[in-house]
């Protein structure tokens, strides 16, 4: 199968066959091309390697960072 015409209903959703969805999966990109539009599968993503990726990343640094004396620490502890 190259080609399937598929309709828009009136509330504006596209009915995609069974077969089909069973191929592209649950979620799909709607990408916009010279021609027109093409549908295609979404690619999994990995939320354990995103996650790792996020916590072992330098945060973005604003300025020089200050170290403060021991005195400046202790009077902010005792307003916590």
């Amino acid at each position: 199968m190259d080609e399937v015409h598929l309709k828009i209903d009136s509330k504006g959703r596209l009915y995609v066959p069974a077969d089909i969805r069973e191929q592209i999966g649950d979620t799909v990109v709607l990408k916009k091309t010279n021609e027109g539009f093409l549908i295609v599968p979404d690619k999994p993503r990995n939320f354990m390697e995103g996650f790792r990726k996020v916590i072992t990343s330098e945060p973005p640094r604003i300025g020089k960072p200050e170290n403060w004396p021991p005195s400046k620490m202790k009077a902010v502890w005792g307003t916590a």
